[in-house]
């Protein structure tokens, strides 16, 4: 019996054992099969806010400081320009010419114009002798039409006595008192008269013709012609019409010129003495001049970190790159602080880094196969990651801090 309980205590011990040994080689291959970053870090976008001319710096220390937060729009400093600025002495010339420009338009616009008004009076003038003579040639007509009017009246008597004196003679030849010629003589005389009746009616109504037309300004006899003040008239119309134009031409030229002389004097305040604002919401990463410095013009002043565009740079081995894959997950720590974890996505994968240049036309041999020596083959991988927490701006928003990424369920799939 005692053997017995040996021999089954055996077999259970050895069970448990090869149950653990187990259960160490399930976690150790579990571990094995996932990859781990190498290295990595949190990165993030820098902006970097640069001198727009060269001047002297007067930077607002009290906001600037290092991890202090600016809102987009905040001023950081002026540069008043103390050097030769080679532009400020262009703008100052194009001022100048550009003021001087402004002044010949105006002249000439104020000449135009006192042109316009001095045609639009000597049209008023001849306007009123057009109409006077237009007035006297209707009196003209209707003078005429009297005229005819008391010559129809004396026609009409001659032709009476005419006809009387006809009727007379007749009755005496009758008679035998007189021959016939003399009556044949005074019937002519009668039939004279008739027909001067006849002129003198068509000439008033031709007469009367004649007033209507010059009521309506026309001319019924000969080739229309156009009395002066009339000539002067449609001189002055045109006249007028090219001068509106060229003062109209002249105020577009004069508002042109004035835009430009806005924006040159703009510039030119913006070239002697510039407020520098930051372009976007952002944490102080770096100062990188000093209050009443000298500055050129691109110099870098500060350089803003933006919170709102953070990342990871993870690196792994080429050997383990060639199991990773877009978009697969990643589990991401702060380095010794485990109990803080984020979750993210593979963006890209960047082989070489470290070890050669992509983009250069010339390209030499790398410095490992110079020194024969086994190059470390690693690649950078881009982790877009879930921010959940808040990340605090007094310490960069985590910028810069060391991380441990373990990419979890791999898959075989060369990049």
């Amino acid at each position: 019996m005692k053997f017995i309980k040996t021999t089954s205590g055996k077999i259970i011990l050895s069970i448990i054992v090869l149950n653990c040994v187990a259960a160490i080689g399930f976690s150790l291959r579990r571990n094995f099969s996932q990859i781990s970053s190498v290295q990595a870090f949190v990165n993030g976008e820098i902006i970097f806010v640069r001198a727009p001319i060269p001047g002297e710096l007067s930077l607002k220390t009290e906001k600037i400081k290092l991890s202090n937060q600016l809102e987009k729009g905040t001023e950081i400093g002026t540069i008043k320009s103390t050097v030769e600025n080679p532009r400020v002495s262009v703008l100052t010339i194009d001022s100048s010419q550009l003021k001087t420009r402004l002044q010949d338009v105006k002249q000439q616009i104020s000449g135009v114009r006192q042109q316009i008004a001095n045609r639009s009076e000597l049209m008023k003038l001849f306007k009123q002798q057009t109409d006077i003579q237009k007035n006297l040639q209707r009196d003209h007509a209707r003078q005429q039409i009297k005229q005819y009017e008391e010559q129809q009246s004396q026609s009409q008597a001659v032709r009476k006595l005419a006809l009387a004196e006809a009727q007379r003679y007749n009755l005496l030849s009758k008679e035998g008192v007189v021959s016939r010629s003399k009556v044949e003589s005074e019937i002519a005389t009668a039939l004279q008269a008739e027909g001067k009746v006849k002129e003198i009616q068509s000439q008033i109504e031709q007469a009367k013709l004649a007033e209507k037309a010059t009521k309506a300004g026309l001319q019924l006899e000969g080739t229309r012609t156009l009395s002066y003040p009339e000539t002067r008239v449609y001189e002055l119309e045109v006249e007028l019409t090219d001068l509106k134009q060229q003062e109209k031409n002249l105020e577009k030229q004069l508002q042109s010129i004035q835009s430009q002389l806005v924006s040159t004097s703009k510039e030119l305040q913006v070239q002697q003495k510039v407020l520098v604002l930051a372009p976007t919401t952002g944490v102080v990463w770096s100062i990188d001049t000093q209050p009443q410095e000298k500055v050129e013009a691109n110099k870098s002043i500060i350089e803003l970190l933006n919170c709102n565009n953070l990342w990871v740079e993870a690196f792994v081995s080429e050997t383990d790159a060639n199991k990773l894959v877009i978009g697969q997950t990643a589990s991401i720590t702060l380095s010794g602080l485990k109990n803080t974890q984020w979750n993210g996505q593979v963006e890209t994968i960047r082989a070489g880094t470290g070890r050669i240049e992509v983009g250069k036309y010339v390209v030499e041999p790398p410095p490992e196969i110079a020194r024969r020596q086994l190059p470390v083959r690693v690649a950078t991988v881009r982790i877009k990651v879930d921010w959940q927490k808040n990340k605090s701006k007094s310490d960069f928003c985590l910028a810069g801090r060391s991380v441990d990424v373990r990419f979890i369920d791999s898959k075989s799939s060369s990049f």
